[in-house]
């Protein structure tokens, strides 16, 4: 039986919202672990939060995809056209005027990730008689 489109995009959009948080926080954690505080800290801060919302969100929403769809996908096409995807959004977040646009991104990628893994699944062929 063939999973539902429905479930892949429900289960692909939270696992990449839960994604972008724990990243962000642990981004946040490792580049505060590794400064001493003060502003000289900010820029470190920024690009460990982004950087880490960037690869636990295309991990999570790949990885997502791949088990909604039982397993039948390409996971490493499905990752890089995921990532591709979700880099400018923190750049869209640091630019106040933009920042509505991260929505419409999160959502195209949202179906960049369940299309990509939809159009290369195994077919099973059907057999010879």
């Amino acid at each position: 039986m063939k999973p539902s489109k429905f479930y892949m995009y429900i289960s692909v959009t939270l696992f990449g919202l839960l994604g972008a948080v724990a990243g962000a926080v642990a981004g946040g954690f490792i580049a505060a672990a590794r400064c001493e505080g003060g502003l000289e800290c900010l820029g470190a801060a920024i690009l460990g939060v982004g950087l880490g919302a960037i690869l636990v969100e295309s991990v999570a929403m790949s990885m997502a995809a791949h088990k909604a769809n039982r397993k039948r996908g390409n996971l490493p096409k499905t990752f890089i056209t995921t990532i591709l995807l979700t880099l400018p959004i923190p750049f869209r977040l640091l630019l106040a005027p933009t920042v509505v646009l991260t929505v419409p991104l999160f959502l195209l990628q949202v179906w960049a990730c369940v299309k990509v893994q939809l159009a290369t699944e195994k077919r099973k062929s059907a057999p010879r008689k």
